[in-house]
């Protein structure tokens, strides 16, 4: 069965002992009224696109409002994914979320592909754009000058470890990228949109002595931390990202590039002129950052495609084209993207 229109997702808020309320801020009206939002605890995650077993994502409009992410992979997989190859089980291969880090998040790392086939789980790799950052914010990316892996054992479960990894400030507008096997953490005052690969793989070395939301202290996972990590891994330094044209003919749009990856890649783009999306024969998610619009898709006459602050719509791989119509001259919109591999 084809699906060729966007599909717009219901966002799932998710209670995390180290998030907040600031999310409520970034989604617009109509989707913070489609969240199922938590009474009182701190929401630390927004999941946008999931399709998890702790979460698949329903669509939340048109003809197929109702419907998860999880079932049309299971009847419409062609339609959906396109050419996309897949490894391990028949899930969307991408997620993308919100994050609210009000405190430090565990410091962490995610195995690359050999790493994970030694260990029995899926690797994992993950991109963030900064929403917004309080002064003096940092993330911690890689490890210091001269770490090993026996200086880094002998100092991993003691707040010292801080002293063993790279740290840098921060601000709103800023990118990270975290390839797998480099150890990672948001520090406090943090709000990020986050895509990664679709995987629960994460190995928690230090997690600041605290208990989680159910009062028992969170597991860490040292021994499976220490296998993963790559000693030898210089990772970019996070920074603002770098804008140019688009390459549209006349057009004055701007793309910033955020990852590009054996696995996805992730754009950002200043939308002002229309922006054609072009299906390639795989999906797209499109998460709106400011601003607004709409989507244009030729043919589809019953159904309007809005673009508001926080929504996120998936272009289906069967789709041929969306055009991004910008409404108010300050449309910013993140694109995802799997990549195709031979």
């Amino acid at each position: 069965m084809a699906i060729a229109r966007p599909l717009r997702l219901q966002p799932h808020a998710v209670p995390k002992i180290w998030g907040g309320s600031a999310l409520r801020e970034v989604l617009s009206p109509e989707d913070l009224s489609d969240a199922a939002w938590p009474d009182s605890d701190p929401v630390g995650e927004v999941l946008l696109v999931s399709d998890q077993d702790r979460h698949a994502s329903v669509i939340s409009s048109g003809p197929f409002a109702g419907r998860s992410l999880r079932g049309l992979m299971l009847s419409e997989r062609e339609a959906l994914i396109g050419e996309v190859t897949l490894d391990g089980e028949e899930q969307f291969p991408l997620v993308l979320k919100l994050v609210e880090a009000r405190t430090n998040l565990s410091l962490q790392v995610h195995p690359d592909a050999t790493a994970a086939r030694k260990l029995g789980v899926q690797p994992k790799s993950e991109c963030w754009y900064l929403l917004d950052a309080d002064p003096g914010a940092e993330v911690f990316l890689g490890l210091g000058p001269g770490v090993d892996a026996t200086s880094f054992a002998g100092g991993a479960s003691t707040p010292d470890v801080v002293d063993l990894l790279g740290r840098y400030p921060v601000r709103s507008g800023d990118g990270v990228d975290v390839s797998p096997g480099v150890v990672h953490g948001m520090g406090a005052g943090l709000v990020v949109a986050e895509v990664q690969l679709n995987s629960t793989t994460t190995y928690r070395i230090y997690d600041w002595a605290r208990t989680g939301l159910d009062g028992l202290p969170r597991e860490t996972h040292l021994d499976e931390a220490l296998r993963s990590i790559d000693f030898g891994a210089a990772p970019q330094p996070p920074g603002p990202l770098c804008f140019e044209g688009s390459g549209e003919a006349g057009s004055v749009n701007q793309i910033a590039t955020l990852r590009r990856g054996e696995r996805f890649e992730v754009d950002i783009l200043d939308v002002h002129d229309p922006e054609e999306m072009a299906s390639e024969g795989r999906p797209t998610a499109i998460l709106v950052l400011s601003g607004s619009g709409r989507l244009d898709v030729d043919g589809v006459e019953d159904e309007a495609f809005p673009l508001t602050r926080g929504g996120t719509w998936v272009l289906p791989a069967d789709l041929p084209s969306a055009r991004i119509v910008d409404a108010d001259g300050e449309l910013r919109v993140l694109r995802a993207r799997p990549t195709i591999r031979n």
